[in-house]
């Protein structure tokens, strides 16, 4: 943000313009900003009516968040004159994005308010509702959930918190392994399309970034005197139930301190179900929903003072496995256990900024074919030391930055491996009134598949009229995983020959916001992409093996087209959000052996998503879905199967009173029979209740 000043007395700066610079005065910062007054004409068009506005942006991508405060906060339309209204506190939380630039990238976000609005138990469960993405589930409750975009595959996702990665070395599978309940997320920014230049290599089709809450005083007007500020203290607690059919029941607590400059959030969670009921299984399924019970417990903290931002989780999954893996065995079972920890500290001088990262991610996997009996153990390691540099110029942001990352397997199937992954990459941000520009170039090196280069640009321009246009090319790499090179049991069998993933990915958007006098706001957004892939890995099926026919390769060619478009309006609180989305993708697909296995996609997806008051503070949320896979699947008995649509409907009425939240919800009402894996049935109609206190 850009801040035009003028000295109106002594010792004190007003602020006349706000405006989309990446070099200005409060993103260069890079830490929160507290404003404790406003001129009258900006606190008359914008913050009156609410009291407070807290705005959680991005440094490249804070203009796309404040572009409403711009439009009023012209020069022009702020008086001579040095009245000043005092208000509640504002926070403006500026920090670098984790993902991409707003500005010419589309960058979807899930709010803290959608997350309460939706009946949704996790992260996965949010995730279905966007355009383009596509998550397969194998059990429930988060028992293993797979996130692929674009019709890409579960591992060319990066999946991170607050910028640090979460992906796993081991396999895609167990990415989603995230230690923290939905109460303590403050938003979910997704990113559609490569981000290798910025990523390194894990987000060969897109990312997912998970923002936790952050501590912040709404309640008292800034001190004067900067003593009393640091006296005081911000208490905040969340504590949940849920309860429902399959006797599930999942309890939350989730806490915030603030005191001085510590601010501190802590979470812990539970759930359990004694498995899951799906409509008109086989006998094979009937047996296999039997061994679907769950149990899943996590913990987590986040401490900040100044610069400096620290981490810690932990996870433990316990889920009957069914036939996730094959229909030899009914009663398989998988338990995981994960740790993570990070450190990262930012720091400004200047024109210059530092941010130094280090992080730890530890994946244990005990998997049985039959519960109970020999298994197959998986221990991985991940550490991860990072370093980025800015330089604010007046035509943009220079920033070079290098990653390694060192992932290490102990397993009882795959054999001991190590491998370093270093990253290095410089960018180039412009930012000429309007127009806006990055070009990226870098390389990665990894000890077993050699040097990659990897190159983007990006272009964006805003009008006036709220209307953005934008464009991007990027080349992406992705490192095989150690299952895809390792793994051989069951019916597969790995390849330590196979290359790295290659892709161009280029994309058109354009997106229009405006707010209505008195007559809500209307947001339109709209991608076309291409994706040119090489090498891509497959499992196909080898008739000569008749051990292990199904065998890791590359592919000679992927290539992908697809559009997502996205309309959404809000008007008040009877009518707080109606949106509808929709996503086509097509697979051009040269195999070069038949019978592929994993590369069947969605090629329709369409989400209408509804929420509205019904009277006081009684409401409700609905969401719509319709879901046509392309590809087929081996059933539980042996016979082969084409995915068939599938029209699902989510439900969630609410009543809030004071400090408590009384809640009915319920998933697939429709009670559809349908799958995301062959063998593997999803739950039927699944309802439950929730009580939930806020203090």
């Amino acid at each position: 943000m850009k801040q035009r000043l003028m000295q109106v007395g002594a010792g004190v700066l007003r602020f006349k313009r706000f405006a989309r610079k990446a070099y200005a005065a409060f993103v260069s910062m890079h830490r929160e900003v507290t404003i404790g007054r406003l001129s009258r004409a900006l606190c008359d068009r914008q913050l009156v009516c609410s009291g407070r506005v807290v705005l959680g942006g991005l440094a490249l991508s804070f203009a796309g968040v404040v572009n409403a405060l711009a439009s009023v906060a012209d020069s022009s339309a702020i008086p001579d004159e040095v009245t000043q209204l005092h208000l509640q506190e504002v926070q403006v939380i500026s920090q670098q994005t984790e993902i991409h630039s707003q500005a010419y990238r589309l960058v979807t976000q899930i709010s803290s308010d959608a997350i309460a609005a939706l009946p949704a138990t996790t992260v996965a469960d949010l995730l279905q509702t966007l355009p383009g993405l596509d998550i397969r589930t194998r059990g429930a409750n988060g028992a293993q959930a797979d996130v692929s975009m674009r019709g890409g595959t579960f591992d060319q996702v990066m999946i991170l918190l607050n910028g640090v990665c979460l992906s796993d070395a081991q396999t895609g599978h167990y990415s989603m392994n995230i230690p923290i309940p939905l109460s303590a997320i403050e938003r979910i920014e997704v990113l559609e399309g490569a981000a290798a230049s910025l990523s390194g290599g894990n987000a060969f089709c897109g990312a997912i970034n998970i923002v936790t809450r952050q501590m912040t005083n709404h309640q008292s007007p800034i001190p004067s005197d900067r003593a009393a500020w640091q006296r005081i203290t911000n208490n905040t607690y969340h504590v949940s139930m849920q309860m429902g059919m399959n006797r599930f029941a999942k309890a939350e607590l989730t806490g915030g301190w603030r005191r001085n400059e510590w601010r501190v959030l802590a979470s812990a969670d539970y759930a359990h179900s004694n498995g899951y009921y799906a409509p008109a299984p086989t006998d094979k399924e009937a047996t296999s929903l039997k061994n679907s019970d769950f149990n899943g417990a996590n913990i987590y903290l986040n401490a900040t003072w100044r610069g400096l931002e620290m981490q810690l989780g932990a996870q433990y999954k316990d889920a009957g496995a069914g036939m996730f893996y094959g229909f030899g065995s009914q009663d398989q079972f998988d338990a995981t256990r994960t740790a993570f920890g990070s450190a990262r500290y930012k720091h400004s001088w200047g024109k210059w900024s530092l941010d130094a990262m280090a992080a730890y991610r530890a994946n244990h996997d005990r998997y049985e074919w039959h519960r109970g009996t020999v298994s197959n153990r998986h221990l991985t390691h991940n550490a991860t030391a990072a370093l980025r540099a800015h330089y604010a110029s007046s035509i943009g942001k220079t920033t070079v930055g290098v990653e390694a990352r060192n992932e290490n397997i102990h397993s009882t199937n795959f054999g001991d491996h190590n491998r370093l992954n270093i990253h290095y990459f410089a960018q180039q941000t412009f930012h000429v009134q309007h127009f806006s520009a990055s070009v990226t170039a870098g390389g990665i090196y990894n000890t077993s598949f050699a040097h990659h280069w990897t190159v983007g640009a990006d272009l964006g321009y805003a009008f006036d009229c709220g209307v953005s246009l934008y464009a991007n090319a990027n080349r992406s790499l992705r490192m095989p995983t150690f299952t895809d090179l390792y793994y051989d049991a069951g019916n597969q069998l790995g390849n330590p020959n196979l290359m790295p993933e290659k892709a161009w990915t280029t994309s058109f958007g354009a997106s229009y916001r405006h707010t209505f006098d008195q007559a809500g706001t209307l947001a339109i957004n709209a991608e076309l992409y291409h994706r040119w892939g090489r090498d891509i890995i497959d499992w196909v099926y080898v008739a000569q093996d008749t051990k292990r026919p199904y065998h890791a390769q590359n592919q000679q060619r992927v290539n992908t087209l697809g559009v997502e478009c996205t309309v959404q309006y809000r008007l008040n609180k009877w009518l707080r959000n109606v949106q509808l989305t929709y996503a086509f993708t097509n697979l051009d697909i040269n195999l070069q052996q038949a019978n592929s296995r994993y590369l069947d996609y969605l090629r329709h997806k369409v989400v209408l998503q509804l929420e509205h008051g019904i009277y006081a503070g009684l409401g409700a949320s609905w969401t719509l879905s319709y879901r046509n896979r392309v590809g087929q699947f081996n059933n539980a008995d042996g016979t082969v199967s084409d995915f068939q649509p599938v029209l699902l409907l989510d439900g969630k009425i609410y009543y809030d009173i004071t400090h408590w939240r009384f809640a009915v919800s319920c998933t697939n009402m429709t009670n559809s029979h349908y799958y995301d894996y062959g063998g593997v049935l999803q739950p039927g109609a699944w309802a439950k209740i929730s009580i939930e206190y806020h203090l």
